[in-house]
């Protein structure tokens, strides 16, 4: 589990998963680009990293606006000469509607965010993994990409794409020492659940709301920790010629699950 001398670049650094996860490259030795479109929170993540004495920068942007993307990459390159690892977390949920309900900029910007930022971030990336002759691409996903789910189309659809992008590029890059995997991290404990149950009974209706408000209530969300293990394992070379595959956290060897 050794990241000693890596680099990291973490999208949706600032809260949630992407902060759990930078945290924990970090603590794995890993030098870690914090990226997110929100400085105040990246500056906490970054300020966590740093008292406990590893390397974070922060760079702000938006993950589907290519001159960011492309800023977030020459700033990477500048600061550390490269990049080892991608951690692809920026993720919006969309708009939580029936789909002849739902705004069509919000529907453009679900996609735009959650599936296109996977695609210009990797573009941008991939130049320096092959560069130096490998690297490791961690896609964040999820079931409901391969399961219909009422008002949380743009959702789905997107992350649909998220494993199919994953599964291409994984057979483009093969040959060149890139790894690209995906992870479905199930129901976590994060600012996105709190934003889905504070729609309401009128937005959600009551079976949905109803519905996501007894994972917090009873128990049933996953820790953001627990699955930045799964990311440390992914960007090490523990996890070998993995390529191509949605892993969860059941998928986590002994060995990670028992890290601190």
């Amino acid at each position: 589990m050794n990241l000693e001398g890596k680099v990291a670049i973490v999208t949706g650094a600032g809260r949630g998963l992407g902060r759990a996860a930078a945290t924990a490259l970090a603590k794995a030795g890993a030098k870690v680009v914090l990226f997110g479109p929100d400085t105040k929170h990246l500056e906490e993540a970054a300020g966590e990293i740093k008292k406990s004495g590893f390397q974070g920068i922060v760079v702000e942007g938006d993950v589907s606006v290519a001159g960011d993307v492309d800023r977030l990459v020459n700033e990477t390159r500048n600061r550390f000469g490269s990049v080892d690892v991608l951690f692809n977390n920026a993720g919006i949920i969309g708009p939580p509607r029936f789909l002849e309900d739902a705004n069509a900029d919000a529907w453009f910007t679900a996609i735009n965010v959650n599936l296109s930022g996977m695609y210009l971030t990797c573009r941008a990336a991939i130049p320096m993994m092959t560069e130096k002759g490998g690297g490791r691409i961690i896609n964040v996903t999820s079931g409901l990409g391969r399961m219909p789910f009422p008002k949380f189309c743009a959702y789905c659809v997107s992350k649909a794409g998220v494993d199919q992008l994953t599964r291409c590029l994984s057979e483009e890059f093969r040959n060149t020492g890139i790894r690209v995997n995906a992870i479905d991290p199930g129901v976590m404990d994060t600012p996105m659940q709190e934003q889905i149950r504070s729609l309401g009974e009128e937005k959600l209706g009551s079976d949905l709301h109803r519905r996501f408000t007894s994972f917090k209530t009873q128990g049933g969300l996953t820790d953001p920790g627990q699955v930045a293990k799964l990311v440390v394992y992914l960007a090490s070379e523990d996890a070998g010629e993995i390529s191509g595959q949605v892993l969860s956290l059941a998928d986590l060897p002994d060995d990670f699950r028992r890290m601190r």
